[in-house]
């Protein structure tokens, strides 16, 4: 069921019923205090299909140009194998170097997926073709958190929200080759799409960082509002969404100025945020509220929420 602000004319109504991107695009959120995933078509923006995973289920990727999704499930130590054209899981990803297991990427050939461990500070590799674990790598450093990969798959960045870094692995050999100092307690990470930026959420210091990838330092560092938990860029590089995890809005910066240029007030506790491929729209999960909410990227407005399960937070789309 979806949920509009009242507008006065029944044609505006209308034209917002749902989000209008290309049917079949879907929206694909994990509810922690459910132990399931909701699937929401981004035509209708209604719930098409609920699956049950594992338990609390934090974040979640797809493999690039496929049907199989990993969900890190932290209260079991797991990752969950999802079949999306069926809608099911159909296995489980166990290691003993799984302890809250949480950030998931696959390399843009579909070939190999990083996952974090944050709690025994370590990157797990895994063979995204088998679903086979091929090697553990530690971290040296706390909290390694959230994980993303550059389109060459080269180079891998995390963040370490305990000891406040990003750290850069070279995917050639999986050997850190840098740890760089951010904000404190940074659990967010996007890259730009042209690779040359890093921006991180860091949650307790209130602030966004800034990392220019080639010379691998901080660029400069942003306020925030109240806990800023992840980061997501446009399709088109041009804006950073920002949500603050306290104040339950999101910050929206201009990518090339850095400048924050709106704020928007969603639903209580917003986490993860995702974009439509098209970038009309931006898709935040508010655990708070139990909702997703979607931002129109052209008026920078809430356009729409719908209900979901309990504890909505990990998001991706396509």
């Amino acid at each position: 069921m979806i949920y509009l602000r009242a507008f006065t004319s029944a044609l505006v109504l209308a034209m917002l019923a749902g989000p209008a991107t290309a049917f079949g695009d879907q929206i694909f959120v994990l509810n922690k205090q459910s132990n399931s995933m909701s699937i929401v078509d981004s035509g209708t923006f209604e719930v098409t299909s609920t699956v049950s995973v594992g338990e609390q289920p934090h974040e979640m990727a797809i493999l690039p140009g496929g049907d199989k999704a990993y969900v890190s499930n932290v209260g079991e130590n797991s990752i969950s194998v999802v079949d999306l054209k069926e809608g099911a899981e159909t296995g489980k990803i166990t290691t003993p170097d799984f302890s809250f297991p949480h950030g998931i990427a696959f390399t843009p050939d579909s070939r190999i997926a990083i996952v974090t461990s944050e709690r025994t500070q370590k990157i797990v590799v895994i063979d995204a073709r088998t679903d086979e674990i091929l090697r553990s790598i530690d971290t040296a450093e706390a909290g390694t958190h959230m994980v993303v990969i550059d389109d060459t798959g080269r180079w891998a960045y995390f963040t370490n929200r305990e000891s406040n870094t990003v750290s850069v692995m070279d995917l050639n050999d999986y050997r850190i080759v840098a740890s760089i100092p951010v904000g404190e307690g940074a659990e967010g990470i996007a890259l730009s799409p042209d690779g040359k930026q890093i921006w991180t959420g860091d949650r307790r210091g209130d602030t966004v960082t800034v990392i220019d990838t080639e010379t691998r330092r901080v660029i400069q560092k942003l306020p925030a509002g109240g806990a800023p938990i992840r980061v997501a860029f446009s399709p088109d590089g041009s804006r950073v969404f920002v949500p603050n995890s306290i104040s339950s809005d999101v910050f929206v910066y201009a990518a090339d100025s850095r400048e924050h240029i709106k704020t928007i007030e969603v639903g209580g506790g917003p986490g993860g945020v995702v974009f439509s491929a098209d970038g009309r729209y931006a898709y935040v999960a508010c655990g708070g509220a139990g909702s997703v909410y979607a931002i129109d990227t052209a008026t920078l407005e809430v356009s729409g929420q719908v209900s979901v399960g309990e504890g909505p937070d990990g998001i991706t789309y396509q």
